[in-house]
């Protein structure tokens, strides 16, 4: 996972994995207002808080109590990558991806075509194994209990690469 000051745009299934599984706070506390969430975005969270996942509100809650911070609007440029972005990804995805690159950040994304969008244009990225990974290695977490967020997140839906976050840290 990327380490540094810059801001940190979060997709909606990265978001979701913390949020359904009651765990939104460990986002808050490690990236605070760092976190960045797009517009897009905001709005594929309030399509899943009508169909019925009533904890993404939470997601609403921490942008509208600014523990989250809402991204500004795309400039022309930025615009019209975006628009070129929609071609493979879905909006949120997309947003994510054209402002992390344009400024400076880094993207949390678990969808294989966004990641291999941001290794393709060179824009640093994480996902929630990263996350919950480096949770533990800074000590926010203990090691089975990353094990048990994972556990939660892969009931909630969450389809996960490893069954472990032991199994991936050292």
């Amino acid at each position: 996972m990327p380490e540094t000051g810059c801001d940190y745009y979060f997709d909606t299934v990265t978001l979701s994995n913390f949020a359904l599984s009651g765990r939104l706070d460990l986002l808050i506390a490690r990236y605070g207002r760092r976190a960045m969430i797009t517009p897009q975005v905001q709005d594929e969270i309030a399509d899943g808080v009508v169909s019925g996942y009533s904890e993404l509100r939470e997601v609403e809650v921490a942008v509208a109590g600014g523990e989250f911070r809402g991204a500004e609007g795309f400039s022309a440029k930025e615009r019209d990558v975006y628009r070129e972005r929609l071609r493979t990804l879905s909006p949120g995805e997309a947003s994510c991806i054209t402002l992390a690159q344009a400024r400076g950040g880094v993207v949390a994304t678990d969808d294989r075509t966004a990641r291999n969008t941001c290794f393709d244009h060179g824009v640093p990225f994480t996902g929630t194994i990263g996350i919950l990974k480096v949770c533990v290695l800074d000590g926010v977490l203990a090691l089975q209990e990353a094990d048990d967020v994972l556990l939660a997140m892969t009931r909630s839906g969450y389809h996960s690469p490893v069954r472990r976050i032991s199994a991936v840290v050292r």
